[in-house]
């Protein structure tokens, strides 16, 4: 079994190199807010409270999206991999091995992961945060700390998010019928099943009594509370994927007519056809949309509250440091998500564009493909995320009987163009790169 996990890791090195990456930095971003609790808890008074209330940010903003994150690529990283683990199956393989192998696989590959993210994260907290917090006077007196007890709370929770997300598909992966499995569509990975129900029934929840909790409050509560009302709407989508996500796409892409270009038709219904894979590029960059614009928006209905009580709104600020502090894990975690999904999933375009070659598509029209591809995943991503920020804002305005509701467009679309060009780097160059491949050796390979 040894020699079976360590060749398939070899084999399918790009595939594990992704969820490495993206296992590493969710380790050094998790690093950084159990940082934060470990310090607070040796220190009292006003450092104490300005620590706890800075960990306590980071904490919600951070595993909102290590969650969402860490799942998709766990269920992405198994669904890559079915041709194998059918085929391991039809030369005699038994179901059980196939499991166990796919959650050992995981398990190493995410617990070396997130572990050098930790050790990378201890070697530079003390310099970040002196840098984060420079404009508060009594850092000088702070020596940022990460115990042992607290890594290792990292490297667990990140271990148990990605076999958590991946543990569905490994079932899978060894109950299905090897016929199947190299047949089927990818949209199997995308049924909604009743864990998935059960998970959103509980978010909803969640929101429900956060949203409940702002009517009728005071200022301060609707302070403290209306923060994590947009990270839920986000959570919420994020679980109904399945159904959102696929929805959405057809939805949008409809609009434009097949005729306008052959590269967009191609692109539309390949991004339509591998939906665990066109999931798992949306959602992160989803995430970062929605806890960008939603914080900025909160931070803007809050001010609109006080202007419309008091006339004034001298004093109120979202200071740098609170963004970095919410915001900084959040959005390295998803801008490497995202790059590592499309990068994980480069062979089955690959395969794909040499198919349109053959058929007598030109390159010209394979690198539209790939640009079109990136257009289509930012895009949905745009528009659940603004979703997730519009529903946010008007519970929020609700609150607090706003009689106009200002929200923060301009940092949605920040983030949603930063994506795209993420996303464009991580197509559009690959795509170029294997147009130097010989069309019938990579249909070969296959």
């Amino acid at each position: 079994m040894i020699r079976l996990i360590a060749r398939e890791l070899i084999h399918n090195a790009r595939i594990w190199v992704g969820t490495f990456a993206v296992s590493l930095v969710a380790g050094f971003v998790g690093a950084f807010a159990a940082s934060l609790i470990d310090t607070s808890l040796r220190y009292d008074g006003e450092v104490r409270q300005f620590l706890a209330g800075g960990s306590m940010a980071m904490l919600i903003f951070t595993s909102i999206t290590a969650v969402i994150v860490l799942s998709s690529i766990s269920n992405l990283t198994v669904a890559l991999q079915r041709r194998s683990y059918a085929l391991w199956q039809l030369v005699g393989v038994p179901p059980s091995r196939v499991g166990s192998t796919v959650v050992a696989q995981l398990l190493i590959v995410t617990a070396l992961g997130s572990a050098s993210g930790v050790l990378l994260a201890r070697s530079v907290l003390n310099p970040a945060f002196t840098l984060i917090f420079s404009s508060w006077s009594a850092i000088t007196r702070v020596n940022f700390t990460l115990s042992l007890i607290a890594a290792s709370y990292v490297v667990a929770g990140v271990v148990a998010v990605m076999l958590l997300g991946g543990l569905r598909g490994a079932r899978r992966a060894s109950r299905i019928a090897p016929i199947v499995a190299l047949r089927e569509p990818d949209a199997v990975a995308m049924k909604v099943r009743w864990f998935r129900m059960l998970l959103a029934a509980a978010v909803l929840g969640g929101l429900c009594w956060a949203a409940a909790s702002l009517y009728g409050a005071e200022f301060t509560v609707i302070l403290n509370t209306s923060i994590v009302i947009t990270p839920l709407i986000v959570a919420l989508i994020a679980v109904l994927g399945p159904l959102v996500l696929p929805a959405v796409q057809r939805a949008w892409t409809f609009l434009v007519p097949r005729r306008a270009s052959a590269s967009w038709f191609l692109a539309r219904h390949s991004a339509g056809y591998r939906l665990s894979q066109s999931a798992a590029a949306i959602s992160p960059l989803m995430v970062a949309i929605g806890l960008t614009g939603g914080l900025y928006t909160t931070s803007a209905l809050l001010r609109q509250s006080l202007i419309e009580r008091t006339g004034d709104d001298n004093g109120w600020s979202l200071p740098l440091e609170s963004v970095v502090v919410m915001l900084g894990g959040p959005l390295l975690l998803s801008a490497v998500a995202a790059a590592a999904t499309v990068y994980m999933t480069s062979h089955a375009r690959e395969h794909e564009f040499a198919l349109a070659l053959a058929a007598g598509a030109t390159q010209r029209t394979v690198i539209a493909m790939a640009v079109w591809e990136a257009v289509i995943y930012a895009s949905s991503a745009f528009l659940l995320g603004l979703a997730a920020i519009v529903g946010g804002g008007i519970i929020v305005a609700t609150a607090l009987e706003l009689r106009s509701m200002p929200l923060s467009w301009a940092s949605a679309a920040i983030i949603a163009g930063g994506g795209l060009v993420l996303l464009l780097a991580a197509t559009v160059v690959p795509t170029i790169a294997s147009l130097r491949h010989s069309v019938a050796r990579t249909l070969a390979a296959e």
